[in-house]
């Protein structure tokens, strides 16, 4: 039986005990039904229950960059969940504090548990005032963490293409620049093989992605910043290596860390991913808050984006979609027709940028931005307008 409601937080002083706490309690399927989730209302609180546990936190990164603190439950009989507990607070220790939720809690459970660096360790079923103590003392240790109480919403924006050549790292680098005019944006090159996003804007810098491959553990958002470029636009970007790196170089686990660090430290981050397939791929899209994906309305095009589509829709990354068609023709009047590109996909697709050849190639020669090649075209319309569509969509937190 729960308990009353607790005492509202202190709010002497600034930082974040003044501003809404968001908490994720991630529970197994059969806990979660215990809980209803209007008694567990909490002032000062927004408190989130998800059923998929651990593995449902750690494959969603928007939910895991807009979590505050972390309850999580764990089978303390299986020393498997416990290491994966143990792993994921000592990873994070730096960044989220965690909470371990327990059934039949011990002693001997409970120092385990705070040795992986839990802040605290709840007994399941438990009460909303022993919910609320636990939440204080993690938001106690998030001022610790954050002294500058500074909760940034950042967002990270993948770019892959429905095949090779149709332009995606273009479309990656031209967003990139034109979202930099109001905000800190960094572009990360993932192609460790034939990258060209440093090329397409002329950045050449001495460090590269394998810099933060070497650096291993020491990889944190300082050392990501010193590895970036700034493009006279402001933009970030962070560039392929110069000599090819087999694609495994990478691993999924750098692959979580490098945007976590990107996402702490710039306000959006825009991921341009081989077209190949790999065993990081899926990281970097899970920990994506949106996916564009390129294709183009060709025969070719729509074929091998109905084929990536069922691979996303198959991890349960369809929410987060949005499918883009470049180089589409330029109407004498009206809009594109994608009717029936639309009922083949059985999708929406969300922009369409126009075929303008001479403007891009030129922009892609001259490292350039597209409007400073051609004043207000169609094109840069385009962009912008698929920039504005990214921009308003908030984080999909698949709960």
């Amino acid at each position: 039986m729960l308990g009353g409601p607790p005492p509202a937080p202190s709010s002497d002083g600034p930082g974040l005990s003044t501003q809404e706490l968001r908490v994720t309690v991630a529970l197994e399927a059969a806990t979660a039904l215990l809980f209803d989730p209007g008694e567990l209302a909490l002032p000062g609180v927004n408190l989130r229950i998800i059923a998929s546990g651990l593995a449902g936190f750690q494959g969603n990164g928007p939910l895991q960059r807009s979590t505050d603190v972390l309850v999580v439950e764990v089978n303390a009989r299986d020393p498997r969940a416990l290491e994966q507990f143990e792993r994921f607070a000592r990873d994070h220790a730096d960044r989220l504090p965690v909470i371990g939720a327990v059934r039949d809690l011990s002693v001997a459970t409970t120092r385990t548990m705070l040795r992986a660096q839990a802040i605290d360790v709840l007994p399941i079923p438990f009460t909303v005032d022993e919910l609320f103590q636990a939440i204080d003392h993690g938001r106690d240790r998030l001022e610790a963490l954050r002294p500058d109480t500074a909760r940034r919403g950042s967002r990270v924006i993948a770019f892959v293409g429905a095949l090779g050549g149709i332009g995606t790292t273009a479309l990656a680098c031209q967003s990139a620049l034109l979202w930099s005019e109001g905000q800190r944006v960094c572009l990360i090159d993932l192609d460790v093989q034939f990258g060209n996003a440093g090329l397409y804007i002329n950045v050449r810098g001495q460090l590269s992605v394998a810099d933060l491959i070497d650096a291993g553990d020491r990889l944190d958002a300082e050392l990501l910043r010193s590895v970036a470029e700034v493009h006279p636009s402001g933009l970030s970007v962070i560039t392929s290596p110069p000599d090819i790196l087999p694609l495994d170089a990478l691993t999924p686990e750098f692959v979580d860390r490098l945007i976590d660090m990107a996402a702490e430290a710039y306000d959006v981050v825009i991921i341009d991913l081989p077209s190949a397939w790999v065993s990081w791929s899926l990281s970097a899209l899970q920990k994506s808050d949106l996916v564009v994906m390129l294709t183009t309305l060709s025969v070719a095009g729509i074929h091998q984006a109905r084929r990536q589509l069922d691979l996303l829709d198959a991890n349960g990354l369809a929410s987060r979609l949005r499918l883009v068609a470049n180089r589409a023709a330029n109407p004498l009047f009206g809009k594109v027709d994608v009717s029936e590109p639309e009922k083949l996909l059985r999708r929406r697709i969300t922009a369409t940028i126009v075929n303008d050849w001479a403007t891009m190639s030129t922009a892609i020669e001259e490292g350039r931005p597209i409007m400073t090649v051609k004043v207000k075209s169609r094109l840069e319309r385009d962009v912008r307008a698929l920039i504005d569509v990214l921009a308003d969509v908030d984080a999909e937190l698949m709960l």
